[in-house]
């Protein structure tokens, strides 16, 4: 499991790593506008591409749904405690890398069946992504949800999926198009988490919020999953693929959502960076506990 683990995280890792280097010999250059193509073409073309392949049952979306409100409600109010840190503690507590990272460790461990359920996972936090921005900032502010591309790419992907219109049926010339733009999304995101991370200035602040960010993603919040899949009975595979998603480490995306919205994303980059880093010895204790506990 270990080496498992270590085979997926690190090239991930590596190519943030990269986008660090490149932030810190770049200095004076403006993240303005990769932020941007970050926000409206790579995170919208995955989205729309994911769902649409992968759309989910409606007795999936509901167990892991269930769970992933109780986890969200909970955060939320446990953010309440950091103040002007709430925004950054509640997406970086509740923002899964369950697509990029979480589907290799799945299908590693416990095969297709596993991946399935992992998909599912990643539906909702996307769907999650699209609830969010109306629950960051001083108050509760729904008009948020319309300043993401998002809100208006997932019902179009869910719809379309359903309907069994995929996008795979586009002419081929489009879709050597999306495929490509596909195909570069997650590295560009990676990158981009990297060169917002080289921004950062590292001090005792953020190495508390570091430890903090660490300590709420990888350890405190798969607890709390694993508390609602044994009290809702969520037994065998899903048990364990719910727990182990939720103990991955932050989602790139959340430093993207942040980013949209004026937050903190240089934190929530570092966050992405050392969650990232750590989670290559999280994850395979929480492989060995949930093994043990769903036989």
């Amino acid at each position: 499991m270990l080496s498992t683990t270590f085979t997926a995280i690190l090239p991930s890792f590596f190519i943030i790593l990269i986008g660090y280097t490149v932030g810190k010999i770049f200095s004076r250059e403006a993240m303005g506008l990769a932020s941007k193509i970050a926000i409206w073409v790579m995170v919208p073309t995955v989205t729309f591409t994911f769902v649409n392949e992968f759309t989910p049952s409606v007795s999936n979306l509901k167990d892991f749904g269930i769970g992933m409100v109780i986890l969200s409600l909970f955060f939320y109010l446990y953010s309440r405690f950091f103040r002007e840190k709430k925004d950054l503690v509640f997406v970086t507590s509740v923002a899964s890398n369950a697509g990029y990272l979480g589907y290799p460790i799945l299908l590693s461990l416990w095969g297709e069946e596993a991946l399935a359920l992992g998909v599912v996972y990643a539906f909702l936090i996307v769907l999650m992504y699209t609830i969010l921005p109306a629950f960051l900032g001083k108050k509760l502010e729904f008009k948020n949800l319309l300043r993401l591309p998002y809100i208006y790419v997932l019902p179009i992907a869910f719809l379309t999926g359903k309907l069994g219109w995929h996008y795979k049926d586009l002419p081929p010339y489009i879709l050597s198009t999306v495929q490509m733009i596909k195909g570069s999304a997650i590295p560009y995101l990676l990158l981009y988490v990297g060169l917002s991370v080289s921004k950062v200035k590292v001090g005792k602040h953020l190495l508390k919020i570091g430890a903090t960010i660490i300590f709420n993603k990888l350890v405190f919040a798969p607890l709390i999953a694993l508390g609602f899949v044994v009290i809702y009975k969520l037994n065998g595979l899903a048990g364990k693929v719910f727990v182990l998603e939720t103990a991955m480490p932050v989602a790139v995306n959340s430093v993207v959502l942040l980013a949209a919205l004026n937050g903190d994303d240089e934190t929530a980059g570092f966050g992405v960076t050392v969650t990232t880093f750590f989670a290559v010895f999280t994850l395979p204790i929480w492989a060995i506990i949930l093994e043990s506990i769903f036989i």
